[in-house]
């Protein structure tokens, strides 16, 4: 028995360092995060008198998902608010459920916008929502996903920590609902690497002037919201949501996101197709066409993720083809431990969102498909098109938003 020569030594602790010590590195700050996101935890005090909220809900060619978001929130048990649902050029009956729905329900309004009425270098969500916003009367605004399912309480809840805190906005990260073994499998997934990819939980830490929020769910002051000029100001953004908690973290707001899952679901896709087109704008738009923090994340697949996997049969092969030195049988064992820790935080990371754990054993399924989605974002930052809900653009993000 011999000790391995210069290069043997120096790849093994490489390979120690990109592997095992990295995800352990990386559990530690990941459920450090996670305690900074619990702000649902404790419950506050529900401010009296109420204040008004008005929600707002944009909706495009959702006909069959948006009754029961519209009823959702309609059973919200806040006892001040009324909610305005925006039928977005929609070309299914999404606009005649929402104008039938409107007849029994004297809180919901509705505003239709007609096809072919988009400004350029506006996105559709962007307008829809700064439409409706005109028109609202509420102190605070709720804006929900068209896909999203509140518990009756949610709106209780949030705007007592909202007010409480003195929060000028609360985000959410609802429950992922997944129907399907490619949904389970891929949408926590990339759920996750966007956490990681965007440092979300240093949007609650006030002198980091990092800024995340989710669009699904968004409580934002009537205050903030007007003071930062609304979507006005990201009307280009696709990922507006982002942007927004941005330009509140640079003048010194209070964005905060908190996760959500009692009191909030969403199905964010429903086939693998949608999940790669869905997901690789979210990667391409959250910052702003940057490649740099997907070339990263592709760097930690290759080199943190797929290697594991190299290890764990080049172990396998030196342990029963031994050359006669000290790491004849460490490579298998430093194989094992990686690959250990790494299943161990993504089942965490699944089940954190409501889904089964078990899911971290498709990793090797359902990595090389987060890579092409990475890719697929990569190739967005060199072409700037997205179609996105019927409707393709071509405009480029300016990279710097002009605040009024």
């Amino acid at each position: 028995m011999h000790w391995p020569g210069f290069w043997e030594k120096f790849l093994f602790l490489s390979y120690l360092g990109a592997g095992a010590l990295t995800w352990l590195g990386y559990a530690i700050l990941t459920f450090a995060g996670r305690r900074r996101m619990q702000l649902l935890d404790k419950p506050r005090p529900i401010p009296n008198p109420l204040p008004h909220v008005t929600i707002l809900v944009p909706a495009k060619d959702e006909g069959g998902r948006i009754r029961a978001c519209i009823q959702s929130a309609l059973n919200q048990d806040y006892g001040n608010f009324d909610l305005i649902a925006i039928n977005d050029r929609s070309v299914d009956e999404t606009g005649q459920i929402l104008d039938e729905m409107a007849l029994s329900n004297p809180k919901l309004s509705v505003i239709h916008i007609p096809e072919g009425s988009l400004s350029p270098g506006w996105t559709g969500k962007n307008n829809a929502l700064f439409t409706a916003a005109r028109q609202a009367r509420g102190d605070w605004l709720l804006l929900i996903d068209s896909d999203v399912v509140l518990e009756p309480p949610a709106l209780s809840q949030t705007i007592a920590l909202a007010v409480y805190k003195k929060f000028d906005l609360l985000s959410l990260l609802p429950r992922l609902e997944t129907h399907t073994v490619w949904e389970g499998m891929l949408i926590p997934l990339c759920s996750a690497a966007a956490a990681t990819m965007y440092l979300i939980a240093l949007n609650n830490v006030n002198n980091v002037r990092i800024g995340f929020a989710n669009g699904q769910f968004m409580l934002i002051s009537r205050t903030a919201y007007d003071a930062i000029g609304g979507h006005e100001t990201v009307k280009d953004r696709y990922c507006e949501d982002v942007e927004i908690a941005r330009v509140m973290k640079e003048r010194g707001m209070r964005p905060r996101i908190s996760w959500g899952e009692n009191i909030a679901a969403v199905r964010m896709y429903s086939s693998l197709s949608a999940i790669i087109r869905g997901w690789s704008r979210i990667y391409y738009s959250a910052k702003v066409g940057n490649p740099m923090t997907i070339l990263t994340a592709i760097g930690f697949l290759l080199t943190s993720c797929f290697s594991a996997y190299a290890v764990l049969v080049y172990g396998i092969a030196r342990f029963l083809h031994p050359i006669g030195n000290i790491l004849d049988n460490v490579w298998l064992v430093a194989g094992l431990v990686h690959l250990s820790l790494m299943t161990l935080m993504l089942s965490y990371m699944y089940r954190w969102s409501k889904n089964a754990g078990w899911n971290a054993l498709l990793f090797p399924v359902a990595a090389p498909v987060l890579l092409w989605v990475l890719l697929k974002s990569l190739i967005m930052c060199i072409t700037k098109r997205v179609e996105w809900r019927g409707t393709r653009y071509s405009h480029t993000m300016a990279q710097k938003l002009l605040v009024k």
